[in-house]
């Protein structure tokens, strides 16, 4: 066998693994762009490990996230729903779903998310802080106090806040 047709089939097997990163690589590539900010470069990471593995509920709550991060907040709650699909306990995704609906100003159903985070993730301070807020947005007085005391009682420092209305 010549030279040439030995490069050939190395090139020919290490294409793929120069190529083809897995889904897993392509997450943490992603990942790490995320907490660099730079949050578009996260998502095309995140589409690309989607190609590698479309069942991966954690790849569409990433996306999801990236996309509030950048004011996208309907096509986050797109991915977030589709995460939810794969796996309807992934807490986080509830709570970062509950985010993207108040932004949008959907506040009952930023309650309802809210909710759920707290049922599977009760010691989730930050979700009973939010959940608060959005209630004395709406006027429940009695509810934001109560979900503001218990995420003191979490440990979560609660900002001087009062829901007179």
């Amino acid at each position: 066998m010549d030279l040439v047709s030995r490069l050939f089939i190395v090139l020919l097997f290490l294409s793929p693994l120069v190529h083809g990163q897995s889904a897993d690589s392509l997450i943490d590539i992603g990942h790490r762009n995320y907490e660099l900010g730079e949050y578009k470069i996260a998502i095309d990471y995140f589409e690309r490990a989607l190609q590698q593995d479309s069942n991966n509920p954690e790849i569409y709550y990433l996306m999801g996230v990236c996309k509030s991060q950048i004011q996208l907040n309907k096509q986050a709650i797109i991915d977030y729903n589709k995460a939810l699909e794969l796996d309807f306990s992934f807490a986080e995704v509830h709570f970062e779903k509950g985010y993207s609906l108040f932004m949008l100003g959907k506040l009952e159903e930023a309650i309802l998310a809210y909710d759920k985070a707290v049922s599977l993730r009760p010691e989730n301070a930050v979700a009973y802080v939010n959940r608060g807020s959005v209630k004395c947005i709406l006027g429940d007085k009695e509810g934001a106090m109560a979900d503001w005391k218990k995420a003191e009682e979490l440990g979560a420092p609660i900002p001087e806040q009062d829901c007179d209305l």
